[in-house]
């Protein structure tokens, strides 16, 4: 057990929570403001810990920089947490369907997503509806051609782009689209096996791991995006 508490928070946060505390606290936001940035589970450890250090807003400049820093020398460490949805109040660790929304909501760069199914009763409906309109955000969906109604979805979410599978040379039906993820800002992953629908998000007993790491998230983007044109079209 690691007794400098600098060493201690060093090795606590990841590159990504680093990062959000310092930008938050650089911009002129409270210590409290800044830990909203850190996943539930563990911000009672990251309090404690940013007080035993005295990185804050007390400290804004100092803070900032021993926060930089703690984000470049963890910038290959992931933290995953697992996250699920039960019917009633049986999911006490971790709820799907909030951690899905708040990392949405949090959004400022970009959102890439992915699922076979896609209902107007879904709680992502309106989630990214909102987030399609604020500016400077880009919204990216990828979608099963039969299962989702990918041209309603197109209608619903006029600034975002909208792709659906296509039909493989030879082959007799559009390929099955069974991907389900969100990916925020190029630094947040939400692997999911639920579906964009209200009995996924409600129901269902459906598991997702929320993994905070920029080179995952970076390569998916990616992988995906090299697939437009081969195995997704978009929905004009």
């Amino acid at each position: 057990m690691l007794t400098d508490p600098h060493a201690a928070l060093g090795a606590f946060l990841t590159a990504y929570e680093a990062q959000r505390l310092a930008t938050v606290l650089q911009a002129g936001g409270t210590t409290g403001q800044a830990l909203k940035e850190v996943h539930a589970a563990r911000r009672s450890e990251a309090k404690r810990l940013l007080a035993a250090t005295g990185v804050g807003a007390e400290h804004r400049d100092g803070s900032v920089a021993v926060l930089r820093a703690i984000a470049g020398a963890r910038s290959v460490r992931a933290a995953i947490d697992p996250v699920w949805t039960m019917p009633g109040v049986e999911a006490t660790v971790g709820r799907l369907t909030s951690e899905a929304q708040r990392i949405i909501d949090d959004a400022r760069m970009s959102i890439v997503c992915s699922s076979f199914n896609f209902t107007p009763y879904s709680g992502m409906w309106a989630a990214l509806k909102s987030a399609a309109a604020r500016p400077g955000l880009s919204v990216t969906v990828y979608l099963d051609a039969h299962a989702s109604s990918p041209a309603a979805v197109a209608a619903h979410l006029p600034k975002a782009t909208v792709l659906r599978t296509l039909t493989l040379p030879g082959g007799h039906q559009p390929l099955v689209n069974h991907a389900k993820f969100i990916v925020v800002d190029r630094a947040v992953t939400l692997l999911t096996s639920a579906n964009f629908s209200y009995s996924a998000e409600n129901t269902n007993i459906e598991l997702g791991l929320l993994v905070h790491d920029t080179n995952l998230a970076t390569s998916i983007e990616a992988l995906m995006r090299s697939k437009h044109g081969i195995l997704y079209e978009q929905v004009t």
